[in-house]
């Protein structure tokens, strides 16, 4: 199903969750983890997290980035699946209030911008200002000698260099399609197409 509004069409990420108590009931708000807009030829723009969205529970992975990081961690997945997700979604970094990213040290003591992937991750820090972007804008925000560090406080938290973020947003289309090509799916989340 594909919801559509004002000639945009959706994907929707669902919390695997809900369900839904009779046939086409239109979820709440609160159980969409996020969406993909999808253009007329079929192509999926970059993956939006729903500020709304409030997990099960904490150990509920929040977005696709921190499922593939859990999956990651746990040695289910590649890391290059999380560099085409992180290539192809927005996220959000901390800044200081004066347009500057908010600058932090990492457990092992590396300087890192603070980038979290959804709103779950946002409210574990303070930080005067957030800023939502894409990872091309995170790339020019690191100095040299800068890292980024994402969902710190979670149970997924990882520094990830500024070499691998570059990197990362270079990918071109191709290359991402190839990282995602597998058959694991980001932990107990569910994908779902919607018609409202």
């Amino acid at each position: 199903m594909t919801e559509q509004v004002a000639d945009e069409n959706w994907l929707l990420l669902m919390d695997p969750a809900w369900q839904p108590s009779e046939e086409d009931e239109a979820p709440p708000l609160h159980a969409v983890v996020g969406l993909w807009p999808v253009e007329e030829d079929g192509a999926v723009g970059r993956f939006r997290a729903n500020p709304d969205y409030r997990p099960v529970d904490a150990d509920s992975p929040s977005d696709p980035i921190d499922a593939g990081l859990r999956l990651v961690l746990r040695g289910d997945a590649e890391i290059g699946q999380v560099q085409a997700l992180l290539r192809d979604s927005l996220v959000d970094v901390a800044m200081n209030g004066d347009g500057r990213p908010l600058v932090l040290k990492s457990p092992d003591e590396i300087p890192c911008v603070v980038v979290c992937t959804s709103e779950p991750h946002r409210a574990r820090m303070f930080a005067p200002d957030w800023q939502r972007t894409d990872l091309a804008e995170v790339v020019a925000l690191l100095a040299d000698g800068v890292d980024a560090l994402i969902n710190p406080g979670g149970p997924a938290s990882v520094r990830l260099s500024g070499d691998f973020l570059r990197e990362t947003a270079n990918l071109t289309e191709e290359e991402a399609r190839q990282l995602l090509k597998t058959d694991v799916h980001p932990a107990g989340l569910r994908m779902d197409t919607w018609a409202g």
